[in-house]
């Protein structure tokens, strides 16, 4: 649950849902949704649509700027001769016909193979690769836990999960004001690794305080 939104919904309606009006809600968030039964509904739901705006919108990707997470990941990927790759939170999906048998998902750009989230996309097959370069790093531990464990079960034995990761830094653009990033860090990177069943095969600091790291599926 975006902790942003919820505390500003609570803060306004004091669990009085009344006064949670559309009007209100685009003032302050920038966004229209429906009407919902609770606040937890309204905050998933002005969550996904924070996120839509801003990385439809406003968001651009720079693929030069990064030392190790950027072109560079070509030649390492298509190194490993990999079957199948899925690049997670695609964005503009600029990997496309540079990484072998790549296909690209995202739930906010139509340059994405699939329009979809890694929680809702249903695969026909495994992959050898997977990319998250700055996508799994929005909401709650628990949402980052299930994605990435999603990925993990979907990714073939052996294979390799390639991460860029924001410990929690704002985006420069004021329109992401109420997207909640999540602070990764090393120790979360090598609990999570241990708990899914993944080997650390590398960690380094990227550019831009960002986090670069490799598992590998054991």
């Amino acid at each position: 649950m975006n902790k942003k939104i919820f505390a500003r919904l609570l803060g306004h309606s004091q669990n009085d849902l009344r006064l949670i009006t559309d009007p209100w809600i685009q003032e302050t968030f920038g966004v229209s949704v429906k009407r919902y039964d609770t606040i937890e509904q309204y905050v998933n739901a002005i969550d996904n649509a924070v996120l839509d705006k801003y990385f439809s919108t406003y968001w651009q990707a720079d693929m030069k700027k990064w030392k190790y997470s950027g072109l560079q990941l070509i030649d390492e990927v298509n190194n490993l001769k990999p079957r199948a790759v899925l690049d997670v939170g695609c964005g503009y999906n600029e990997f496309k016909g540079k990484i072998d048998n790549l296909t690209g998902i995202d739930p906010y750009n139509d340059k994405a193979d699939f329009k979809t989230s890694i929680m809702d996309f249903k695969p026909q097959q495994k992959y050898d690769v997977i990319l998250c370069l700055g996508s799994v790093n929005f909401g709650s531990r628990d949402k980052i836990v299930s994605e990435v464990a999603k990925c993990a079960n979907i990714l073939e034995d052996d294979g390799f999960m390639f991460f860029r990761v924001n410990p929690g830094l704002p985006h420069d653009k004021k329109e992401s004001e109420w997207v909640d990033f999540f602070a990764w860090n090393v120790p979360f990177i090598i609990e999570l690794a241990e708990n899914l069943n993944f080997k650390v095969l590398d960690i380094r600091d990227d550019t831009n305080q960002r986090k670069y790291f490799v598992y590998k599926k054991v």
